[in-house]
């Protein structure tokens, strides 16, 4: 049976690799799709509007991006049967990292306003029932302006805390607990985030840091900078990415902030110093290639190599040459088609953006606003999967691989087997990655695999066995020859994955 469709299709009309990307567009048709796209069918406007107590008025503003309202996004979860946090944390995630041309909000409340709200859900965090709800609401109301302080002791106990958590968080577990740590770091906690991130990188047995880093980059200064370009230059290949990773965030969302004035000169440096096809070479020819472009000229005529080898796309525009173009509006119609939905433009680009955008931003906030919506969530992965396995550039087959995980989105069942039986080191840490966000075991046979297997695979192998609480970790972590024990260690003191 048909569900009801809208009177007018929502689009991003932003030029594909252009500067920015039609984020009033993005998050109404988001909102849109969790009562379009409900599991059992499509409420109507007025059941929910009466619900959530607005008018249709309002909510059709709000559902075409003329409205941004987050109290309005916390009333829609519980009456769509959805996790608390799942759709108002994306939105708040993609408005934060795109300032310049994001709605303001109209009621972004923190809900909770006096000590004892407060007092109550810091207890039941520090004794252990949390959620990523709570964790949102909890850091909503300490982020305000004027809001009840705890003190710094205590809050560097509960970000300690968050922060593992966000590192095994799955599904809709994940992007609440993102945005209650980058409210975190953009409030007067920020230096309290950053402490704890300094500490963690230090461990030399840290296994997961592209979340972290990730939310460090939500705030811009001068000490957070510094530390970021400083990481360019560790020995450890994942430490170098996620210092890539939290410099890209800090230069997206404050442009004018000089954040390449100080990252060039040590970026050369560490670039010339680089091997060919390490991650750290791909990752720092990243940052060459977003730096404005008289940044970038100067940069590259002090880089003595070439810089990393990244995917084409067939041509810039939404044209009918653009194979990829092309490509994401089939997988898209393939994703609303058996739900009774009509084509949905803003799938479209966000299956493009998060398989062939260079902008990590884009990939990220993409993939958040796809996961606030289950019913597409899945097949969307789906989709995506199977680029993995038939697209011909191996570049692409790479990304979308490394995206995919990142994305900690629910995907099919044995999504990740075929992978897991790959003749070649690239499908075979594809799948280790994705096995860990879905929890599928992993057999030994494939582990024995992948310890031998390229850079990075060993490290994909501890992903899949520590986000599973596989007890294979303990024989690893107790043979002091094997190069995995002490990954091996940190995933015991972590914990398996997270869904709640």
């Amino acid at each position: 049976m048909k569900r009801g469709a809208p009177a007018a299709v929502l689009d991003d009309t932003t030029a594909l690799f252009g500067a920015h990307v039609d984020v009033a567009v993005r998050i109404g048709w988001t909102a849109r799709m969790v009562r379009l796209a409900a599991p059992g069918g499509a409420p109507s406007m007025q059941s929910v509007a009466t619900e959530i107590g607005t008018s249709p008025t309002t909510l059709h503003r709000l559902e075409l991006g003329q409205l941004r309202h987050g109290a309005l996004l916390d009333r829609i979860e519980p009456a769509l049967g959805l996790v608390p946090g799942s759709l108002r944390a994306p939105v708040d995630v993609t408005c934060r990292t795109f300032p310049g041309v994001s709605p303001a909000d109209q009621d972004a409340s923190p809900g909770w306003r006096t000590v004892r709200e407060v007092s109550e859900a810091t207890e039941q965090l520090l004794g252990g029932e949390s959620t990523g709800g709570l964790w949102l609401a909890w850091a909503r109301a300490l982020a305000q302006p004027g809001a009840v302080g705890l003190p710094e002791s205590l809050a560097r106990e509960l970000v300690s805390r968050l922060v593992g958590e966000l590192a095994r968080a799955v599904g809709a577990a994940y992007p609440a607990r993102y945005e209650a740590l980058a409210l975190l770091r953009g409030s007067g906690y920020g230096h309290v985030v950053l402490e704890v991130a300094r500490e963690i990188v230090a461990d030399p047995e840290v296994q997961v840091l592209n979340d972290l880093m990730s939310a460090v980059g939500e705030a811009v200064d001068a000490e957070a900078v510094e530390w970021c370009t400083e990481l360019l230059a560790d020995p450890r290949d994942h430490v170098v990415v996620g210092g890539a990773l939290a410099l890209e965030n800090m230069a997206q969302i404050a442009p004018d902030a000089g954040v390449w004035r100080t990252v060039a000169p040590p970026l050369v440096e560490q670039l010339n110093a680089s091997p060919d096809g390490s991650a750290r070479h791909e990752w720092l020819s990243h940052l060459v290639r977003l730096m404005p472009a008289p940044a970038r000229e100067k940069v590259r005529r002090g880089v003595q190599r070439p810089l990393a080898p990244v995917p084409r796309v067939s041509h810039p525009t939404k044209s009918r040459v653009n194979a990829e173009w092309n490509d994401a509006q089939e997988r898209a119609r393939a994703v609303t088609g058996p739900l009774g939905l009509p084509d949905q433009p803003v799938l479209a680009r966000l299956l493009f953006d998060i398989a062939h955008s260079p902008l990590e931003s884009r990939a990220v906030t993409s993939y958040m606003l796809l996961g606030a919506i289950p019913s597409l969530g899945t097949p969307a992965v789906a989709q995506l999967a199977a680029l993995v396995d038939a697209h011909a550039d191996q570049l692409v087959r790479r990304r979308v691989a490394r995206r995919l995980a990142g994305s900690r989105l629910p995907a099919p069942a044995r999504a990740a087997g075929r992978w897991l039986e790959g003749a070649t080191d690239e499908r075979l840490q594809a799948g280790l990655l994705l096995a860990g966000t879905t929890g599928e075991p992993v057999e030994r046979r494939v582990l024995d695999a992948a310890w031998k297997a390229a850079d990075g695979t060993a490290q994909a192998a501890l992903f899949a066995l520590g986000m599973a609480g596989d007890p294979v970790l303990h024989d690893l972590a107790l043979d002091t020859a094997h190069p995995a024990g002490p990954g091996a260690r940190w995933w015991l003191r972590q914990g398996a994955r997270i869904a709640h």
